[in-house]
C-alpha cells in the first residue's frame, strides 16, 4: 500500500522493543534466556510493566 506512516510506525516500534530488552527491561522468560533459571524478581518485569517500558520508550522515539 505504500503506507509509509505505518513502515515507520513499525520501524520505530522494532527498535524500540530491542532497546528497551538491551536495557535489561524483559519478561521473564527472555530473562531466563539471558541470566538462566535462577533468575531474580530484580531482573525481569511483569507483563504490564514491561509494555509500559515499551509504551514510554516508543512515545520517546516518536517525540509524543
Amino acid at each position: 500500500d505504500n503506507n509509509q506512516a505505518l513502515i515507520d510506525f513499525c520501524n520505530a516500534l522494532e527498535q524500540v522493543c530491542v532497546e528497551t530488552v538491551e536495557s535489561g527491561k524483559m519478561t521473564k522468560d527472555l530473562a531466563v534466556c539471558v541470566y538462566g533459571d535462577k533468575v531474580a524478581p530484580d531482573q525481569y518485569l511483569n507483563t504490564e510493566p514491561f509494555l509500559d517500558a515499551i509504551d514510554s520508550n516508543l512515545k520517546k522515539a516518536m517525540m509524543l
